[in-house]
């Protein structure tokens, strides 16, 4: 018994990473979403390039530049990428368990290990070539330091504070975590104003790359020359016609939307700026139903048929995500209220969820864009379902050290 213990934890770990590779594997080196192909390329072209210049102007590039170290060693195979997603993701989980056993014991730990594991959603986007895999661990990775009680004035929040600077450059929208993270722990006392002045430092340094690749090629420090339109497309497009192959041509209908995007690049921010400012104000009731209903698609509990992707089996595929989904985030909202007399503990996961959640219901949503935010999902509900479980009179390994 005792060894079935010692070993439970590596077991699910390499069970994990069996299962992502396996279903890698039988994915192949194929791809099903544009965005797999865009990024493919782009490694291509990171292999023969004499230098960069130009080629990140739309996304960042963190991703791109793990695909083409990738392709520097393997050669430009897909499937390699896949497998060190697998990696990655179980390393992910492992330090999820490391967090969640710090914050509750080890029994609540477990749970959260074997749910994260196994999660599906995260087993099928480890075989895509999208950078969801990549966001997850470093996702993972921020929360953990977050909210490890490091001793030594503020250096776990300081190690936070560079891997979220870190994170950015594979996605921005950790800038948005990291502010209000550093604020809430300056209000909190958890670090002092120099420890707060040191965790600027890091996360800008981190960053920096970023700043000053786009600042020498775009002309600013973050990637919305040209991408504007992002914020003024959902205001007015027909729910409907959104991620529906119907899109473009509702769009090339729209009168504003042509005169923007016939206009130079380096205009068309102000120009959609403006006409979404003017969409607000004029129809403010609008932009709170297209708000509310960007929230709801991010989080619904079974995926949207959009645009038709060679995705696999659709009934398939809602039936999963409701058998998964389906309950998880009922109960992360539950254990969100719960947990509440621990928010002076648990406030990095609050505001990670709370940021994301905004910025995509500002702007655009859609069901994938949620996965990095399901470990912290998962974090909240491993305590009630360690309740749950243990009135089956269900043992768990180190159940005896649980804080629950």
């Amino acid at each position: 018994m005792k060894d079935l213990k010692k070993y439970s934890v590596p077991g699910i770990l390499l069970a994990s990473f069996l299962l992502r590779a396996a279903y890698a594997l039988h994915s192949g080196g194929g791809f099903i979403y544009p965005d797999e192909t865009l990024y493919h390329k782009t490694a291509l072209a990171m292999l023969s390039a004499p230098d960069w210049g130009g080629l990140f102007h739309n996304r960042e590039p963190l991703y791109s530049v793990l695909i083409w170290l990738t392709y520097k060693v393997t050669g430009p195979l897909p499937l390699a990428v896949k497998l060190l997603q697998a990696a990655l993701s179980s390393a992910g989980a492992y330090l999820l368990y490391r967090t969640s056993r710090g914050l509750f014991g080890a029994g609540t730990a477990f749970i959260t290990l074997a749910v994260f594991a196994f999660y599906p959603f995260s087993v099928f986007y480890d075989a895509r070539l999208l950078r969801e895999s990549l966001l997850v661990f470093l996702g993972i990775a921020v929360l953990h330091f977050s909210l490890k009680p490091c001793a030594g004035k503020g250096r776990c929040i300081i190690a936070a504070s560079a891997l979220a600077g870190l994170a950015a450059t594979a996605k921005t929208l950790f800038v948005f975590y990291w502010l209000p993270f550093i604020l809430a722990a300056l209000a909190l006392r958890k670090l002092s104003l120099g420890a707060a002045l040191a965790a600027a430092a890091a996360f800008i340094l981190a960053l920096s790359p970023l700043l000053a690749y786009n600042r020498a090629y775009t002309g600013k420090f973050f990637l919305t020359r040209g991408q504007m339109f992002m914020l003024y497309v959902p205001v007015v497009v027909p729910k409907e016609a959104i991620l529906s192959p119907d899109e473009y041509a509702v769009l090339a209908q729209n009168p504003v939307y042509a005169a923007g995007m016939a206009l130079p690049e380096e205009e068309r921010d102000a120009f959609f700026k403006a006409r979404t400012k003017e969409e607000i104000l004029a129809r403010p009731l609008n932009f709170m139903e297209r708000t509310s209903w960007r929230f709801f698609k991010l989080w619904r509990l079974y995926p949207h048929r959009g645009p038709e992707y060679s995705a696999g089996n659709w009934p398939l595929l809602t039936a999963v995500s409701l058998l998964s989904d389906g309950w998880l985030i009922p109960l992360g909202l539950w254990a969100a209220f719960r947990l509440r007399g621990r928010l002076k503990e648990l406030y990095p996961v609050y505001i990670y969820l709370c940021s994301f959640t905004a910025i995509y219901s500002l702007s655009w949503s859609q069901i994938r864009y949620r996965l990095p935010m399901m470990p912290a999902v998962i974090l909240l509900c491993s305590p009630l379902l360690f309740e749950l479980i243990k009135r089956t009179g269900i043992k768990f390994p180190g159940e005896e050290n649980d804080k629950c």
